[in-house]
C-alpha cells in the first residue's frame, strides 16, 4: 500500500465521531424498512446447474437483469418473472478463468471485478458470443479483499466494499473505497466509513463481511449484504446507518448478489452451496 493512502486511512481512522444518534432501523426513508424479509418471498427460481456458483447481479438502464459465474468470465441475462435465461455470453474463448466477485453495467460496458479488484470490461454479447475484453488493475486488493462492489454515476465511479481488510487503519470498520473511471486511480481515503459498532449490536455480532454492494436511487443510499452475517445494512454516503435487517437462513444459504428491479422489488442471488444456486424476489410491502 502507497504511503499516501495508509496516511489517508489513518487520518480518517482517527476522524470518526462517535455515533450521535441510535440507530433507525424503522426510518422512514430507510429502503429495508419497505420490505418483510422475515416472511416467507415473493417468488424463489432454483438456476440451471450452470449458475451454482452465481455471484453478482446488475440491472442495465433498460432494466434487463444480468449476473455472472463466481469461477469464469461469462455474464448471464436472466428474466425473474419466466424463470428463464435469455443469453449467456463470455470474455473471451475459452471464457477467462479467476475469482470474480460482483457486476457492474456502465453504460454499453459490462464490468466484472475480482477479489483484488482487477478489473475486466467488454461489451455486451449476443447469446453464445465470446467477446473481447480489457483489464485494469485498481489497486483496491492492497487493501482489502471486496466481493461487492457499485457503479456511481454522479462521478462515474466505481464503488468496492471491503470484505477483510488488508490494512489495520480498516479493522473494525465497513469501509467503501472509490475509483475513478475518469482517472483511473483509487481515491487516498474511502468515500464511506463506519464503524461496526455503530451496528453490530443490532446483529448481535461483532464482524460484518460484505459480500454485495447496491446504490439505491433516488435516496442515494447503499445497501450492504453480508452472506456470512445473513444481512442487509442500509448506510447513507455520509456513513450513517439507517437500517439493518437480517435474511432468513433457510431461504439463504450464501447471499452473494442484491439489485433492485423497476418495479421495486428487492432480488437476492445465493450460491448454491453444494446444490443449486437460487434467485429470490422480495415484494415492497
Amino acid at each position: 500500500m502507497t504511503g499516501g493512502i495508509r496516511a489517508g486511512l489513518l487520518a480518517l481512522a482517527a476522524a470518526v465521531p462517535a455515533p450521535v444518534a441510535a440507530l433507525q432501523t424503522t426510518a422512514a426513508r430507510a429502503t429495508l424498512g419497505r420490505y418483510d424479509l422475515s416472511a416467507p418471498p415473493a417468488d424463489r427460481w432454483e438456476l440451471p446447474k450452470a449458475l451454482h456458483e452465481i455471484s453478482g447481479l446488475a440491472f442495465d438502464s433498460a432494466g434487463r437483469l444480468f449476473a455472472h459465474d463466481d469461477e469464469q468470465a461469462i455474464v448471464y441475462q436472466l428474466d425473474p418473472a419466466t424463470h428463464r435465461v435469455i443469453k449467456r455470453f463470455s470474455f473471451g474463448r475459452p471464457a477467462v478463468r479467476g475469482d470474480f466477485e460482483a457486476i457492474a453495467i456502465v453504460g454499453r460496458q459490462v464490468i466484472l471485478t475480482t477479489s483484488g479488484g482487477v478489473l475486466y470490461a467488454g461489451r455486451e454479447g449476443r447469446d453464445g458470443e465470446a467477446v473481447p475484453y480489457v483489464t485494469q488493475a485498481t489497486g483496491v486488493g492492497r487493501d482489502c479483499e471486496t466481493e461487492g462492489m457499485a457503479y456511481e454515476p454522479t462521478d462515474h465511479a466505481l464503488l468496492f466494499v471491503c470484505k477483510v481488510p488488508r490494512t489495520r487503519a480498516l479493522v473494525g470498520h465497513l469501509a467503501v473505497l472509490r475509483w475513478s473511471l475518469d482517472r483511473k486511480a483509487l481515491d487516498p481515503r474511502p468515500c464511506i466509513f463506519v464503524k461496526l459498532s455503530d451496528f453490530m449490536g443490532e446483529l448481535k455480532g461483532s464482524a460484518f463481511h460484505p459480500s454485495e454492494l447496491l446504490r439505491v436511487g433516488g435516496g442515494g443510499h447503499y445497501l450492504v449484504l453480508s452472506a456470512q452475517e445473513h444481512a442487509i445494512a442500509e448506510i447513507t454516503p455520509e456513513g450513517k446507518v439507517v437500517a439493518v435487517a437480517r435474511l432468513r437462513r433457510g431461504d439463504h444459504r450464501q447471499a452473494e448478489g442484491l439489485a433492485l428491479a423497476g418495479d421495486g422489488a428487492l432480488l437476492v442471488a445465493d450460491e448454491g452451496a453444494g446444490r443449486r444456486g437460487t434467485l429470490t424476489v422480495y415484494r415492497r410491502r
